[in-house]
């Protein structure tokens, strides 16, 4: 097991926002006339599907800023050279997150630059809908069914059913995007949704108004999951498949951590089971510590050149001794939580 509840961490305080450019380039597996398979990020001739904006919500103008009433999961880390406003962000969130607080609406007033892992919005929907095909869904004939034992492949049919989504598109996919899919659809059916996220708020707020700077690209992202082995793949499915139903009291006791700055109370939801079985410290490295590493590389990269850059990560991604605060600090930054 990775440890309950590993995946809906993983989705909301992690690797959410490659889900949100997921989730908006729909990847539709439609044949041509000569028969042959081909996929598009529209529904194949013939079917009817309904149309859903995911555009992120344009903010209320009558909106205003929440009062500040103790830490956030937000810091200011300072160096000779420049300043680095960094937010934890929670990727699908709900309506009451806002307004935010007056001191993040603040600095990002204030910040020459927004600094995301990836601008989602800014990609072609197209070429993101070839990309995922070429790395999420089976291009050598196979199938999931054939990846799974009978248990596993009953287990997805019942959890399926139950969120309304056949399982014949399912078996398309490989096992790591089965997992994603799964919770994005059961965060949504609760409520929870990306366009909601932190980071679609500030890129819908930068739109044609601020430099958006990208730490990472959707290719990058979408690479780390073929380091991953099929065995590992599964795993991460066969946790999905058992946390799922319990993700609305885990999102909402990370919310309450994320609303009230409490970085002990969001890293103890990584520190429960997470060191307790191979596939769970591999996909620890390979999601967290390893992109933690790189992106504080480029986090002072920046600071370098002067100037202050508001910086929206998940949450997840700030916290602990190997987290992007810590190793700043190791850095010499002075760091400071608001």
């Amino acid at each position: 097991m990775l440890g309950r509840h590993r995946l809906i961490k993983f989705t909301v305080l992690v690797w959410g926002l490659l889900l949100t450019a997921m989730v908006q380039a729909e990847v539709f597996q439609c044949r041509d006339t000569a028969g042959g398979v081909r996929f598009q990020d529209r529904p194949c001739a013939g079917d009817r599907v309904a149309a859903i904006d995911q555009r992120p919500s344009p903010v209320p103008s009558h909106a205003q800023p929440q009062a500040d009433s103790g830490n956030h999961f937000f810091w200011r880390a300072e160096s000779d050279q420049g300043t680095l406003y960094l937010l934890g962000s929670i990727h699908f969130g709900i309506p009451q997150m806002y307004p935010l607080p007056r001191v993040m609406t603040s600095a990002f007033k204030q910040s020459d630059a927004l600094v995301v892992e990836a601008d989602v919005f800014n990609a072609d929907p197209q070429q993101t809908a070839e990309l995922v095909a070429s790395k999420a869904f089976y291009q050598d004939g196979s199938r999931l069914h054939d990846h799974l034992s009978a248990q596993t492949w009953q287990h997805l049919e019942q959890v399926a059913g139950a969120l309304g989504m056949p399982v014949a598109m399912l078996d398309m996919q490989k096992p790591w995007f089965v997992s994603m899919t799964l919770t994005a659809v059961a965060l949504k059916q609760l409520g929870f949704s990306e366009d909601k996220g932190i980071d679609a708020h500030f890129l819908s707020l930068a739109r044609g108004k601020k430099k958006v700077v990208e730490l990472e690209s959707m290719a990058m992202q979408l690479s780390l999951f073929e380091r991953m082995s099929m065995a590992e793949q599964v795993a991460m499915l066969e946790e999905t498949l058992r946390e799922v139903e319990h993700g609305k009291a885990f999102f909402d006791k990370m919310l309450g951590y994320w609303q009230r700055g409490d970085v002990d109370g969001v890293q103890s939801l990584f520190d429960e089971g997470m060191m307790n079985s191979p596939a769970g410290e591999r996909l620890n490295q390979i999601i967290i510590i390893d992109r933690n590493r790189q992106m504080s590389e480029k986090l002072h990269a920046l600071a370098q050149q002067g100037g202050r850059y508001f910086v929206v990560v998940g949450a997840g991604h700030l916290t602990g001794p190997e987290g992007i605060v810590a190793l700043l600090r190791q850095r010499g930054y002075r760091l400071s939580q608001y």
